[in-house]
């Protein structure tokens, strides 16, 4: 009898935007007997890749700049209808990563899982022993109706304005919370179903009445949920009435539900960056746990030189993020406290801009010298100022990016250091509170601590300097940074 011929590996894809976390899965899978046959670090890349490498498994990243993994999910799904797609979701993002269930994926695990973990989910997709459990809808209340969108009917007639209908029982706990709750039919014009007095008071407007269109009564609110409400669960910042609010936003079987609570008091802000500052520590800490269990695991010969020295860079890289993180936070306390020290000598910009991006984005940004004098400033400052400017590019931009000196043409006592991405600049509304602690944009989903920005601008104004934001000639974002230049002899 002829032996059975063994069984093919698993061929798969990973998507996902952060390097050295590819190069771990890379690893974990070789080492679990499977191919990687494709790679990419965002959505539209990720595409092609599938397209290419016709894998059985992907594993998405859902968080991913040029094209996210939920716009890129159903692109995926279409090329590989037979593979299994699992995603990889952030801290805190269960509901997003349900959403990419409902759209097509065939599981997920949080970032952070061990690799062990992470193989042995693969091998229990693939062969049919575990799937992760559907969307949840929550326990739903006596009385609630899928078909109608929420608690009891509301049939409305276009046209006609009817009377709120009596409040059921449920609703009177939540009509006494100190924040806004408004249930929308979950596809446009987003009609409300109830909204409690908290919302009520917020959105300015009486009175409201069920069957009312969100984009009467708070348009600003309704094009941003509009703009992300695929997003899955996700929190933002947005007007309603005559004051700012903090929005979160949530899936409730076939309704949405906005959460509003007025992010006036510095405590709500301060909340706000905690929630968001814990989501950024999450990513570098996952990537050095994983690098840990790597090493740990890793029988002799498993690993050659240059794989460890990718690991050890791959620390170095994750470890400077959590560095840059507490520096900011740091910073942003001994601003508030007027404790902020700074040492300005005359230092080259230059070498330390390109050990910058050597040590943090080789390959991924190019310096361009326009300009070699040297500069008056004090070199961690300095370093920490550009770094965040291009941690910002990385976030909100798309490549190519560039990192440039040049003289100020209206200023030539200073020296300018551009960062310019080619992404799609800053909106116009936005601009004037770009500098600003804690401040994001509305309509995007959060990420950073809000704090990169305003600690460039206060650093620049301490030693002399400033920074501005411009459109970019050809697209994009232009951030100058000017400092005191080093006169020439």
């Amino acid at each position: 009898m002829s032996a059975e011929p063994e069984p093919k590996p698993l061929r798969v894809v990973i998507v996902d935007d952060t390097a050295d976390l590819r190069e771990l899965l890379r690893l974990a899978l070789v080492r679990g007997g499977m191919r990687v046959v494709g790679e990419a670090g965002d959505g539209r890349a990720g595409i092609e890749a599938v397209r290419i490498g016709r894998p059985d498994v992907i594993l998405l990243d859902l968080s991913m700049p040029v094209m996210d993994g939920l716009e890129a999910l159903p692109h995926i799904r279409a090329l590989a209808p037979h593979a299994r797609i699992i995603v990889l979701s952030g801290f805190g993002a269960t509901q997003m990563a349900e959403r990419a269930l409902e759209v097509g994926a065939d599981g997920y695990l949080q970032k952070g899982a061990s690799l062990g973990r992470i193989l042995d989910h693969i091998r229990d997709i693939v062969e049919g022993r575990s799937i992760n459990p559907a969307p949840r809808t929550g326990n739903r209340p006596e009385g609630w109706d899928e078909q109608q969108h929420g608690f009891g009917a509301v049939n409305h007639v276009p046209g006609q304005r009817d009377p709120m209908p009596e409040e059921p029982a449920r609703w009177d706990a939540l009509a006494l919370a100190p924040f806004g709750i408004i249930e929308v039919s979950a596809e446009r014009p987003y009609r409300i179903v109830r909204l409690n007095p908290a919302a009520q008071k917020l959105v300015e407007v009486h009175p409201l009445y069920p069957g009312t269109p969100l984009q009467d009564v708070a348009p600003e609110l309704a094009t941003t949920i509009a703009e992300n409400r695929l997003r899955g669960d996700i929190e933002f910042e947005a007007t309603s009435g005559a004051e700012p609010v903090q929005v979160t936003l949530r899936h409730s079987g076939s309704s949405l539900v906005i959460y509003l609570r007025a992010i006036t008091d510095e405590v709500g802000k301060l909340r706000s960056a905690i929630a968001t500052t814990a989501h950024e520590i999450r990513g570098p800490v996952a990537v050095l746990c994983a690098v840990a269990e790597t090493l740990t695991d890793a029988e002799e010969g498993d690993l050659d030189a240059a794989q460890q020295a990718r690991l050890m860079s791959s620390v170095a890289r994750q470890s400077r993020m959590l560095d840059s993180i507490t520096a900011d936070l740091l910073t942003a306390a001994q601003i508030q406290r007027g404790t902020l020290r700074v040492e300005p000598h005359n230092l080259d910009p230059v070498a330390l801009m390109e050990t910058l991006v050597q040590d943090r984005y080789p390959g991924s940004v190019t310096v361009d010298v326009a300009d070699s004098r040297q500069v008056i400033a004090d070199p961690l400052r300095l370093e920490q100022m550009i770094g965040n400017l291009l941690s910002n590019a990385h976030k909100y931009g798309r490549p190519p990016i560039v990192l440039r000196t040049r003289p100020c043409d209206s200023h030539p006592e200073q020296l300018c250091i551009d960062v310019e991405d080619d992404g799609v600049g800053v909106p116009e509304q936005f601009r004037a509170q770009l500098f600003r602690e804690f401040s994001r944009a509305s309509g995007t989903v959060a990420a950073g601590t809000g704090l990169g920005l305003h600690v460039v601008r206060t650093l620049a104004e301490a030693q002399g300097g400033s920074v501005s934001y411009a459109d970019a000639p050809g697209g994009g974002s232009v951030f100058t940074l000017t400092l005191p230049a080093v006169t020439r002899s």
